[in-house]
């Protein structure tokens, strides 16, 4: 009994090895799969991230490349800019320098036109030497009351007539100074006094000293007056004589305006004045147009009534810098009726010489304005008496 019981015990345990094996064999077949499945999915996450890998590094080197070529873009788009910058700024230098050297031959051009003013008025309206020291700093002023240090202005200079280089005695020469007192835009006071340096005489007219004051404004469109004393003044007369002559002296009113945009000549310059001497009772009725051409010619005509002896005459001028500050200046005098001629009226005159008004530069010139020339041969020209003179206008 007990040993049929362990032969059933053992075929049951040796049926439960059995199932066991051959669970074993099931299971171990099982896990040769999934382990063949392991290694196939380990396989392919390796190769899922080889190819990851590859793609990053790939994509990597896509963005390095675009990198580059957008670093190579931005060098040539700066480079291009740079350039661009660089030919914008040369043009803007040459541009400033053509500027430049239009304003500064538009400023050369200004000043010899102010120069050519100021030689017309002394030479045309024959103002003095202290009226012309007042107008040379026209139009840069300001207006109203100047501070006390710009009061006062100052010139020195030499003259003589060109004859005396062959006889000394033949002609006045003098040493001249002139000052001008301007404590206001427009109002002035001023004279010119003369120390003669041979001894020449003239007992009709040789003043010591010359005197004016007066209300001078610039602009257009607006009137000035002023008194001129340019008599025989002495500042030790003789019996007889006055030492300021005030009635000899000349009152003057003028007019200014100008008409723009004149077919060819663009601008003409108008200018009306009248005089009266009370010594004499002289009256005198002057009209003047005057303009540019050719940048710095300039042309004038002016016609002037002597009411007093009915005496008309009409002035022909032109007047231009050559080269830098020399110029030449000439004027032609036609009178309406010719036995109207006085002994010391000029049919023509001419000037030229180095004209220079800054402070402390010289000023060369010869001048037959105050001598009376006629065109008559015999007459002649008479070069030799015009005036030669060397001046400065002084800053202290």
């Amino acid at each position: 009994m007990k040993l049929a019981k362990l032969e059933r015990v053992r075929k049951k345990y040796q049926e439960q090895l059995i199932t066991a094996k051959d669970e074993l064999t099931v299971f171990k077949k099982k896990l040769a799969t999934e382990e063949k499945k392991l290694k196939t999915s380990i396989a392919l996450l390796k190769k899922q991230e080889e190819a990851k890998k590859i793609k990053l590094v790939e994509e990597k080197r896509k963005v390095t490349e675009r990198l580059l070529l957008l670093q190579k873009q931005k060098a040539i788009y700066t480079a291009k800019k740079e350039k661009e910058k660089r030919e914008k700024e040369k043009k803007r230098l040459a541009l400033l320098k053509q500027k430049a050297l239009a304003n500064k031959y538009s400023k050369t051009k200004e000043k010899e036109l102010t120069e050519l003013e100021k030689l017309d008025l002394f030479e045309s309206d024959h103002i003095g030497e202290e009226v012309a020291l007042f107008k040379e700093d026209k139009g840069k002023k300001r207006k109203g009351f100047k501070p006390f240090d710009k009061w006062f202005k100052f010139s020195a200079g030499y003259s003589t007539m060109l004859k005396n280089i062959g006889n000394s005695n033949s002609g006045r020469e003098a040493l001249k100074g002139t000052f001008t007192i301007n404590p206001h835009t427009y109002y002035f006071l001023g004279a010119t006094t003369s120390l003669d340096l041979n001894s020449y005489t003239n007992p009709y007219y040789q003043p010591d000293f010359s005197y004016s004051f007066g209300y001078s404004d610039w602009h257009q469109d607006t009137f000035s007056w002023n008194y001129s004393n340019y008599a025989n003044n002495k500042f030790s007369p003789k019996e007889n004589e006055s030492r300021f002559n005030f009635q000899s002296g000349n009152w003057e009113l003028s007019y200014k305006t100008k008409v723009e945009d004149v077919r060819l000549v663009d601008t003409v310059k108008f200018n009306a004045k009248v005089k009266y001497k009370p010594s004499s009772n002289s009256k005198k009725v002057y009209i003047k147009a005057k303009t540019t051409v050719l940048d710095d010619v300039m042309l004038s005509a002016q016609l002037k009534h002597n009411i007093t002896n009915k005496q008309n005459r009409l002035t022909l001028s032109a007047k231009t810098f050559v080269y830098d500050k020399f110029f030449v200046s000439g004027s032609v005098y036609e009178y309406y009726k010719a036995d109207s001629i006085g002994s010391n009226d000029s049919e023509y005159a001419y000037s030229f010489g180095w004209k220079d008004s800054r402070k402390n530069y010289p000023s060369i010139t010869y001048s037959n304005y105050y001598t009376p020339t006629r065109w008559d041969g015999d007459k002649g020209p008479k070069f030799n008496e015009g005036t030669l003179a060397i001046k400065f206008n002084l800053d202290f």
